[in-house]
């Protein structure tokens, strides 16, 4: 876990903390969404700098599906979900035919349940910081969109290169498939401190 600021070992540890209860969440929605059980490997904590954020994540020049919402509460900021779209699409697809069977998949049900999906992963990772730091958080209604890392990053509104990012990613385990999910917390302030210090940090 490489971060940008002095944390601690008990900070990371408290992180990291943030991670696996907010995984759990997810794969227990997803695991009752799908009917099935859903693994998932061991989430990958980080915390760097947003102009570092499009090579860490990755995707080069693939299209991703990007879900973007607003955080308001007493740490407002933006939340990113991403997800390599034909992933994702095998994902959902799997899900759709073992709910309704093998019918015609309209693009507004794929992107509805894409939605779905995203609403799940952030709103589990919201649960897990509020959770433990008791900090008031409370996401908008995500807007969905297909395109480029660079193109998903464009809807994010007035941050700075050197702000902040908590980035989480997970891949979560379908006795047919796998989906891979990047979930990205941009506090407003530019900074996670007021996160942070509910960890100790000075």
């Amino acid at each position: 876990m490489s971060t940008s600021l002095n944390l601690s070992e008990l900070q990371k540890d408290a992180l990291k903390e943030v991670g696996n209860i907010g995984a759990g969440h997810a794969a227990t929605a997803l695991s009752q969404l799908l009917n099935t059980t859903i693994k998932l490997t061991e989430p990958r904590i980080d915390i760097i700098k947003f102009r570092d954020l499009t090579n860490r994540v990755g995707h080069n020049d693939g299209i991703v599906a990007a879900l973007h919402m607003y955080v308001r509460g007493e740490a407002p900021g933006q939340m990113l979900v991403l997800f390599d779209r034909e992933n994702a699409l095998e994902f959902v697809n799997a899900f759709i035919k073992r709910i309704v069977g093998n019918i015609q998949i309209f693009d507004s049900i794929i992107d509805s349940t894409l939605k779905e999906l995203g609403n799940i992963l952030a709103g589990s990772y919201l649960t897990a910081l509020i959770q433990l730091t008791g900090i008031n958080l409370l996401p908008s209604v995500p807007t969905l969109s297909y395109g480029t890392i660079q193109a998903a990053f464009r809807t994010l509104m007035s941050v700075l290169p050197d702000q902040d990012v908590f980035l989480v990613e997970n891949d979560f385990i379908d006795p047919r498939t796998t989906v891979s999910g990047q979930f990205i917390l941009i506090p407003e302030t530019g900074s996670l401190q007021p996160l942070l210090q509910v960890f100790g940090v000075e």
